[in-house]
């Protein structure tokens, strides 16, 4: 039987690190074998947050996070549990994120601005990367995404998310680029800390 780290090894077909020196082309290289590897890993069997996060080591977007990590993902599909909640593919987004961009110590920021710094900066991702996905899938939680199917087990529910998964591969690609020099300057959407 092979692990997860064989899988990982043996199936990247591109290792361009992500965020450094990549060109127009390559990120569209990139983002679409997101995607196709996000569709393959649902038809496979992974759940949605498995799917986006092991589409994105498998491509090389989160270049150096230990494949291991995507263990991480297994409690995130059905919206957490299969409660309907944060939408899998966008839990998975958010974890990436911060594997390959979050504070690897936040104990070495001093601490009278260790908090103010996450939202005064790194926030800033997040709450771009919600809204985003908000608008592009109609929906953050599982059940939103999904009110519209009686049956969740239908084959058109399944494509709906397959869709998504696809969808939420890319864009979670596009932030994985995204420095977080640009990051830290983008503009807050709704939030509950009235930051702009």
């Amino acid at each position: 039987m092979t692990g997860s780290r064989e899988i990982c090894e043996l199936m990247v077909p591109y290792r361009k690190p992500a965020g450094r020196n990549v060109t127009v082309e390559e990120k569209n290289e990139m983002r679409e074998l997101c995607g196709q590897l996000a569709a393959e890993n649902f038809r496979n069997g992974l759940n949605c947050s498995e799917s986006v996060y092991n589409a994105l080591l498998r491509a090389g977007a989160l270049e150096g996070v230990d494949p291991d990590t995507q263990a991480l993902c297994i409690g995130f599909g059905g919206g957490i549990g299969l409660s309907g909640h944060t939408c899998g593919a966008l839990c998975a987004l958010v974890m990436a994120n911060g594997a390959l961009y979050g504070r690897k110590d936040p104990y070495q920021v001093p601490e009278e601005t260790r908090m103010s710094e996450i939202a005064d900066r790194y926030y800033r991702r997040y709450n771009d990367l919600v809204w985003n996905f908000k608008k592009t899938f109609g929906s953050t939680t599982c059940e939103g995404i999904g009110e519209e199917f009686e049956d969740w087990h239908c084959k058109e529910r399944r494509k709906k998310c397959m869709k998504l998964i696809i969808g939420a591969a890319k864009m979670g690609c596009d932030y994985l680029m995204m420095k977080n020099e640009k990051a830290f300057a983008l503009p807050y959407g709704k939030n509950m800390g009235n930051r702009e």
